[in-house]
């Protein structure tokens, strides 16, 4: 296990938080659900670029499988993005496609 630090964009945090009250799942679990759902089923291809008009954004430490950083930063890489930007970009698909119930 390893952690990292990510700064997800406070819409997307206030978001999590929703989804985390409503179901009982850690956000942490929410974030690390929807890297695995995206990444790990191919579908880099489908994300929008998101952007927000505030630069605010809410620093969250996740602890996550050396394999799976790996593939994060491979995935990053292949995209021309960062890994704060592909965790953005994965959080905000992954809201709009599966988590909108809740929001």
């Amino acid at each position: 296990m390893t952690t990292i630090t990510v700064r997800i964009y406070t819409p997307l945090n206030e978001n999590l938080e929703k989804i985390s009250y409503q179901t009982g799942i850690l956000k942490s679990s929410l974030i690390l659900y929807a890297i695995n759902d995206i990444i790990r089923n191919s579908k880099v291809n489908e994300l929008q670029s998101i952007s927000y008009k505030s630069d605010d954004t809410v620093r969250s430490t996740l602890r996550i499988p050396g394999v799976l950083k790996e593939l994060l930063e491979k995935t990053a890489k292949e995209n021309n993005l960062s890994i704060n930007s592909l965790i953005n970009n994965v959080v905000h698909s992954f809201c709009i496609s599966d988590w909108l119930i809740y929001l």
